[in-house]
C-alpha cells in the first residue's frame, strides 16, 4: 500500500461494466448444442414414468387418475407454449394469444393443485391455500396482461425513442 485511503477516484474498473451484447448481438434463447432440449427430454420422461406411477398406483380411484393425466397433459402443453413464446419475434400478435393460453393453463393447474391441498386441510388452512391460488392467478394475469413486457415496450418503441401511439 501507499499509506493513501481509499477513496471514489482510486477505482481503476467500474463496478458495472457495460454489457458485450447489444441489439444487433441479442442473447440466445436455448442451447445451440442441444443440451437444452436433451434435459428437456429427460425432464419429461422422468415426468411420464412418475404419473405412470401415479396412475398405476391409483387405478381404482378415476378421480385421481384423471388428475394425474389432465396435470401431465397441461404440464406438457404448458411447456410447450413456453418455448413457442420465446421463438417469437417481439411485436408478433400472435404473443398476446400464447401469453392468454400460458395463462389459462397455469390457472388451471393452480385450481387443481390448490383442490387436492385445501381437501386435506382443515378450514382456516384451506381457505389460506385458496387465497394464495387467487393471489397467484391475479398476479400472473397483472404480469402477462397489465405490466409490459420488455419486448413489447421494445417494439413499441418508435427510432425516436417514444412509443408509438395507438390506433
Amino acid at each position: 500500500m501507499d499509506g493513501r485511503s481509499p477513496g471514489k477516484g482510486d477505482l481503476k474498473e467500474p463496478l458495472n461494466p457495460p454489457h458485450h451484447c447489444t441489439e444487433a448481438n441479442p442473447a440466445p434463447t436455448g442451447a445451440s448444442d442441444g443440451s437444452s432440449a436433451w434435459a428437456s427430454g429427460v425432464a419429461l420422461c422422468f415426468l411420464a414414468i412418475n404419473c405412470g406411477v401415479a396412475i398405476y398406483h391409483s387405478r381404482r380411484d378415476p378421480s385421481s387418475v384423471l388428475f394425474v393425466v389432465v396435470s401431465f397433459v397441461s404440464l406438457v402443453l404448458l411447456f410447450h407454449l413456453l418455448r413457442v413464446f420465446e421463438r417469437l419475434p417481439p411485436g408478433s400478435p400472435k404473443r398476446l394469444q400464447v401469453k392468454a393460453a400460458v395463462w389459462a393453463l397455469t390457472t388451471t393447474l393452480t385450481v387443481m393443485f390448490s383442490q387436492r391441498v385445501a381437501a386435506l386441510m382443515p378450514a382456516p388452512v384451506a381457505a389460506v391455500v385458496w387465497a394464495m391460488a387467487a393471489a397467484t392467478i391475479l398476479a400472473g394475469f397483472c404480469m402477462f396482461f397489465v405490466c409490459r413486457d420488455d419486448a413489447s415496450a421494445a417494439a413499441a418503441e418508435k427510432p425516436g425513442g417514444k412509443l408509438a401511439e395507438g390506433p
